[in-house]
C-alpha cells in the first residue's frame, strides 16, 4: 500500500471522507486554518491519545477515535512532523496510515480550501 499521498489525494478523502486526515500540528496552527474535515490530536500526543478509551478520546479530541484499520492520512505544516505522526500511528499498531508529504504548505500552494 502506498504510505505517500499527494494533494489530488488528500482532496478527494477531504471530500468523500475516505480518509481521517489527522492534523499533527498544535491546536493554535490548527485553529489558524486546516484542510476540510481535518480533526488534530498534536503529535507530542499522538502515542497516549491513541492508548485511550474511545469514550475518553472523544471527550478530549472532539472526534471518534479511529479504528485501527480506518485510513488515516497525517498532516502537519510541511510534513516534518506528519512524518513523525505516521511512525507513532504504525507503533500503536494503526495499519492504513499515509503521510501527506507537502502537508498545509502543499495544500495552500495548490489552491486548497481552507477552513477555519
Amino acid at each position: 500500500m502506498e504510505t505517500v499521498v499527494d494533494f489530488h489525494a488528500v482532496k478527494e478523502a477531504s471530500e468523500s471522507g475516505s480518509a481521517v486526515i489527522l492534523d499533527v500540528r498544535g491546536p493554535d496552527e490548527f485553529k489558524e486554518g486546516r484542510i476540510p474535515k481535518a480533526v488534530n490530536v498534536p503529535v507530542g500526543e499522538i502515542t497516549s491519545a491513541f492508548a485511550m478509551e474511545a469514550e475518553a478520546f472523544e471527550e478530549k479530541y472532539n472526534f471518534p477515535k479511529p479504528g485501527v484499520e480506518v485510513k488515516i492520512i497525517s498532516s502537519c505544516k510541511v510534513g516534518g512532523r506528519a512524518a513523525k505522526g505516521q511512525s507513532a500511528l504504525k507503533e500503536a499498531g494503526y495499519v492504513n496510515v499515509m503521510l501527506y508529504k507537502g502537508s498545509f504548505m502543499d495544500w495552500t500552494n495548490q489552491g486548497g480550501e481552507v477552513e477555519q
